[in-house]
């Protein structure tokens, strides 16, 4: 099995690293292709060595392609490699909007039967192995497809398979762009504590560790999580004021109307980058 990647940027490390880390490919498995001679020296200082800029024929004798390049440039960078495409290859795609019939005309525009397409969203805490991915298979998809995809991603963190692709702009909403929501709420923290005495660096760390905590608590325990809630309010106390707050101010509106916006966004944005039909 070799494994080409088509554009070698954060999350195509992410999952590389994670790879080879398991034991899942060895270095001589992989094929990168990259934009820049500094991104080739860079590989192969991590041991792969076969790097190389832009397409060319060894892509022909990979069996898996993962496609790791931004939305807005995939149909550009694809056109240098049809000519080694093969509809017999598992096709793995980490961009976000781009569905799984785009991606076929960006692959193979002549060809009509279903292609094997895994379209996935992955988020960027897939870097330390704690990512959330949904993924979306075509028809064309086999069981053993899913189990070689699967080896792939397990080290990138949680994996869950959605029989309507439509979900995926859903998972953009929550854990695609939700990951940033969490920075802006540790943002506040920061800036809250700080308008209370807070040194930058203290206040820095006193928020992380709270939301590390929160979240291995809500992890660990079987409790609803307005349960854990409950078991921190007491009443007329402390909390039950901050929160108060954060109910006057509407703060759970205010949380769907974002991932609204985000999935709507998504849906716009698969329409933009969509095939064009001549006029």
């Amino acid at each position: 099995m070799k494994i080409a990647f088509i554009g070698g940027g954060n999350m195509a490390a992410a999952i590389i690293d994670g790879m080879l880390k398991q034991g899942s490919c060895q270095p001589e498995d992989l094929l990168i292709s990259v934009s820049s001679e500094s991104s080739v020296c860079n590989w192969r200082a991590k041991g792969v060595q076969h790097v190389q800029i832009g397409a060319g024929p060894a892509f022909a004798d990979a069996e898996i392609w993962v496609l790791a390049v931004k939305p807005q440039m995939m149909q550009e960078v694809l056109q240098n490699y049809q000519a080694y495409f093969a509809a017999d290859k598992l096709v793995i795609s980490v961009a976000a909007a781009l569905s799984v019939d785009t991606l076929a005309a960006f692959l193979a525009p002549q060809h009509e039967a279903p292609l094997k397409i895994i379209r996935t969203m992955p988020n960027t805490p897939s870097l330390v192995g704690e990512g959330v991915i949904g993924a979306y298979c075509s028809a064309a998809v086999t069981e053993q497809d899913r189990h070689q995809f699967e080896a792939i991603f397990k080290a990138c963190g949680r994996l869950d398979f959605f029989s309507e692709e439509s979900m995926l702009d859903a998972v953009t909403g929550l854990s695609g762009s939700g990951v940033a929501y969490v920075y802006l709420f540790a943002e506040a923290l920061i800036e809250g504590a700080m308008a209370l005495g807070y040194d930058e660096a203290t206040a820095r760390h006193h928020a992380i560790q709270t939301l590390k905590g929160a979240t291995m608590m809500m992890e660990q325990s079987d409790l609803p999580i307005a349960q854990l809630r409950a078991n921190v309010t007491s009443k007329k106390g402390t909390t039950e004021q901050a929160l108060v707050v954060f109910e006057q101010e509407g703060l759970r509106a205010i949380v769907a109307k974002a991932m609204k916006a985000s999935y709507d966004r998504a849906k716009e944005l698969a329409v933009e980058l969509s095939p064009k039909k001549p006029s």
